[in-house]
């Protein structure tokens, strides 16, 4: 057992003597990992720090800023973010504004202080962190679509609108921004209710002119050469009488078809009479006289002559409308209807004077500049409005109607809905769209001029926002305002949609209601790659619901209930289009 016992303690003292040289680098091992675990992490703060640091940089350049205001700007960001971090030792920020050039980069050098490797001598953990940022995006056209309609005089909306409107154009545009910037970046505004005001745009998209002359022709109730006594009676004389001479105009017959004079339509009359040469000579006491079309009368006789408006003979009379008439005469064997019915027929005539057996033309002039949505195979598109369809425009039509002494009367508006006073067009306000623009005067004022009232067919404010950044539509916005091609290089489109309300109007109902025809729309803009922001302010839930669906994504939908909240809108989205000008 000693023997044992011993060789035990031997080799008891070898391990621990084994142990003790192995721990230190077993420390340093474990060390190594442990502080080199976390210098990863603080590398990646600084990443994260410095990539923010340069996009930073980007906007200050963006506004205009000095190369060495740039630089300064980097290094108190760096400082801001990463100065309080423990154990962690920076260099400056190297800074390079390349001249000529939209790119900036910078670079820094730091030292993690080490806490378990410091038993091998290592104090701290050196690394690098370079970042760059540049224009990626080098031009952006965006377009603005406002919600003019009769809410947005509620609690201050369109005031609220307005500032909010201008704070994004100050951060799109901003005052000093350097000429790069300003050349590259293009703002078009439109506004609607239940039309948009097309104005100088107006003949190119509804393919008319501004100022239009609408004509109609009323055909001749017949022609001199069917003038005619119609088929007369055997039975009794009924006449026509200018009741001024008493003298006979004409026998009236079925289908008779008469000119009067312009000098005999002021006092006419309709008279019964018999002589030895009819069938009821001597038979009738009474008559019932009933005259139907644009003269109304009844009247009952006991003598003759049984005349329409009674009185003594052919006395009196009145002045009729022309136009087509039917008279029913009932004869009695006895006075005041009694007795015996001898006679019961319905006569159909028609009187015309001398004018009316000419086609009469009708004109109509209308100036307007507002139009609707448009229908057919480019509805929901952005087709040239030349070379597809064109949108629909406030029209006249004339509505005969006897009753009105020039045969009728004029309507305007549109046919598809011809019986609707909310679609006659009035309502549609007088401020046309801003064409792509970067004056900042031109745009502002746009803003201040917005006035308020009528539906709301935000279908038209989400077409009109894609054709004003639409390729196609260069034949209508040309020159400066000409939009991008879609595959312009380094280049973005963006329109930002808003509402308070419900879209409740549309001219093409059987196309779908406004919300539907927006949504359709919305499907086909975002398809050509255009980033769709929205923002619903107080509005409904229907409105919020379609302006939801429009958005690109959840980050590019806006619900403000409040006038900051809305700035707050505006601004956040125009950084969001300012970022998409920057890439690392």
């Amino acid at each position: 057992m000693s023997t044992i016992y011993k060789l035990g303690r031997d080799i008891s003292g070898q391990v621990a003597i084994l142990f003790a040289l192995s721990i230190i680098p077993i420390v340093a091992v474990a060390g190594f990992a442990i502080d080199f675990q976390q210098t990863v992490k603080r590398k990646a703060k600084v990443q994260l720090v410095m990539d923010s640091a340069v996009l930073a940089a980007a906007k200050v350049k963006q506004s205009g800023a000095s190369n060495a205001e740039i630089k300064l700007a980097v290094q108190q960001f760096m400082d801001a973010q990463i100065g309080g971090l423990g154990g962690l030792d920076c260099d400056p920020t190297t800074v390079v504004v390349t001249e000529n050039s939209e790119e900036i980069d910078a670079s820094i050098l730091c030292e993690q202080t080490t806490a378990l490797i410091k038993v091998v001598g290592r104090e701290e953990m050196p690394f690098r962190v370079s970042s760059a940022s540049e224009y990626g995006i080098d031009k952006v056209d965006v377009a603005f679509m406002f919600d003019v309609s009769g809410s947005m005089n509620s609690s201050s909306r369109l005031i609220n609108l307005k500032a909010a409107a201008i704070e994004a154009i100050d951060v799109l545009l901003p005052n000093g921004a350097s000429p790069e910037l300003i050349e590259d970046t293009r703002l078009a505004m439109v506004s609607y209710n239940s039309m948009v005001n097309a104005g100088d745009f107006f003949p190119e998209v509804a393919g008319v002119p501004a100022t239009r002359t609408y004509e109609h022709t009323i055909e001749p109730i017949f022609t001199a050469g069917e003038l005619t006594e119609g088929s007369l009676y055997d039975e009794m004389h009924i006449g026509l009488y200018d009741t001024d001479t008493g003298n006979l105009i004409s026998e009236i017959g079925e289908g008779a078809k008469i000119k009067i004079e312009e000098w005999q339509d002021d006092d006419l009359t309709i008279a019964v009479t018999l002589d030895p040469s009819h069938d009821l000579y001597g038979e009738v006491e009474s008559m019932r006289m009933q005259l139907r079309g644009t003269e109304y009368r009844n009247q009952t006789e006991n003598g003759e002559p049984y005349a329409l408006y009674g009185g003594s003979g052919l006395g009196y009379g009145e002045a009729w409308e022309m136009g087509d008439f039917t008279i029913r005469l009932r004869a009695y064997s006895q006075n005041n209807l009694y007795g015996s019915k001898l006679f019961d027929r319905t006569i159909s005539f028609s009187l015309a004077l001398p004018d009316d057996l000419e086609p009469q033309e009708k004109e109509y002039t209308l100036t307007s500049t507002c139009v609707w949505e448009r229908d057919g195979a480019d509805k929901f598109t952005d087709a040239s409005p030349v070379d597809g369809g064109y949108l629909s425009h406030r029209q006249a039509w004339f509505v005969e109607d006897d009753y009105y002494s020039d045969g009728g009367y004029w309507r305007v508006g549109h046919p598809n809905r011809p019986g609707s006073s909310s679609y006659d067009g009035d309502e549609c306000r007088s401020h046309e769209p801003v064409e792509l623009t970067n004056d900042r005067d031109t745009l502002i004022n746009y803003v201040n001029s917005l006035t308020a009232g009528g539906l709301t067919a935000g279908h038209l404010g989400v077409a009109w926002t894609w054709y004003l950044v639409a390729e196609d539509w260069d034949a209508v916005f040309d020159g400066d305002a000409t939009p991008l091609s879609y595959s312009e290089p380094d280049s973005a489109k963006a329109v930002i949609l808003m509402t308070d309300g419900s879209f409740n109007a549309e001219i093409f109902p059987g196309q779908g209601s406004s919300d539907q025809q927006a949504r359709a729309l919305c499907d086909n803009m975002k398809a050509k790659d255009v980033k769709v922001y929205a923002v619903a302010l107080n509005a409904p839930t229907a409105g919020k619901a379609v302006l939801s669906y429009c958005a690109t994504g959840s980050d590019y939908y806006f619900e403000p209930e409040t006038a900051a909240e809305l700035t707050e809108a505006y601004q956040k989205i125009a950084t969001s289009i300012s970022d998409l000008r920057i890439s690392k």
